[in-house]
């Protein structure tokens, strides 16, 4: 059991001073658009991974004016207490497996999305159940910049590289395969209750599927001389979504409940190999979805974290039936305060 028992926060974004104790179960943010609710679960991430979830167009992390960024925390790891810090200056360390694990108000981009997002997606959530992942995928990508540098010096002379490229390569695939396929299986449970579309199933599909890896790679020779690279890769192939073994792709409301239950499966399967995110950060889950088809999703997910924190509008008085709230805090321009003191 992991849970981020303390926050404090100085000068992130429009946060210029926050410092907030946390229960295990339910923390519910409410506050306006713009009032700082998502930088509170910036904070967390930044803790937790040293980086942002935030694109580039986010601009600086730092509060304008300010000179630096501090976020420092608190893990009760079932007892064993133990502080983070992350600062913009130092930046901060990132020991062990990820503590957090942070669902977007853009889940549906996984299902209408590029394919490169499903793959990142996929291998990222890989490599917290398969251990050897990793160190695979970059022997893979050594041994693929290798043979490209073979390539463009104009394939001369025995190719070496194939033999070794394509074994660890199957190797990748099959880890993948294997692990899509214990997703999938948590997936279709979920989605035949709690998906709009009904019961989704996951598969993976590229251009050669069913035929032998070497084979592929040689057929691809002349082409791959061409272009100076190795175009056979772990960056083919894509994550379809079905729906009664057809390519499915709903509203932007199913699309997003399609995505935060594939993110919700993920964490279930992750969680039973023993290296799971047991604090899970919520981004307004009611966006452009009713409550009552959201409603359970987010019920759900609390059954899968020790610490579920959640952001909702401020119109929002109260989550929805059937949540049981530890703490609710109120966000308005950088300030949060807890309902309690209210």
């Amino acid at each position: 059991m992991s849970v981020l028992s303390s926050l404090r926060i100085r000068n992130l974004r429009c946060i210029r001073r926050a410092d907030l104790s946390l229960p295990q179960g339910l923390v519910w943010l409410r506050g306006a658009n713009g009032a700082g609710k998502t930088t509170l679960l910036e904070a967390i991430y930044l803790l937790d991974r040293g980086r942002t979830f935030r694109g580039r167009r986010s601009g600086p992390v730092t509060t304008r004016g300010e000179a630096a960024t501090t976020v420092v925390g608190v893990v009760d790891d079932g007892g064993r207490p133990r502080k983070l810090q992350w600062t913009s200056q130092d930046g901060g360390a990132v020991a062990g497996p990820a503590l957090t694990r942070f669902v977007g108000t853009s889940s549906y981009s996984v299902v209408e999305g590029d394919p490169a997002l499903r793959r990142r997606f996929l291998d990222w959530s890989l490599f917290h159940v398969e251990r050897r992942a990793p160190e695979l995928w970059r022997r893979v990508k050594r041994l693929q910049q290798q043979r490209n540098a073979w390539l463009r010096g104009g394939a001369r002379g025995k190719a070496v590289w194939d033999a070794p490229y394509v074994e660890e390569l199957a190797e990748l695939w099959g880890l993948r395969t294997h692990f899509l396929h214990v997703v999938n299986d948590a997936y279709q449970d979920l989605t035949t209750t709690l998906c709009p579309a009904g019961a989704l199933g996951l598969r993976w599909h590229w251009s050669g599927q069913g035929r032998d890896l070497g084979e592929v790679l040689a057929s691809h020779l002349a082409g791959d001389m061409e272009r100076g690279y190795t175009f056979l890769s772990p960056s083919r192939g894509d994550l379809v979504f079905e729906r009664e073994s057809l390519p499915w792709s709903g509203s932007r409301g199913e699309n997003k409940i399609a995505g935060m239950l594939l993110q919700l499966a993920v964490q279930d399967v992750v969680r039973r190999s023993g290296s799971a995110p047991q604090v899970v950060l919520l981004d307004d889950p009611y966006a452009e979805v009713s409550e009552m088809h959201i409603g359970p999703v987010v019920r759900r997910w609390l059954e899968s974290a020790d610490q579920l924190i959640v952001t909702s509008l401020a119109d929002r008085q109260e989550p929805g039936a059937g949540l049981d709230v530890a703490a609710m805090f109120h966000v308005e321009q950088g300030d949060v305060k807890s309902m309690a003191d209210q």
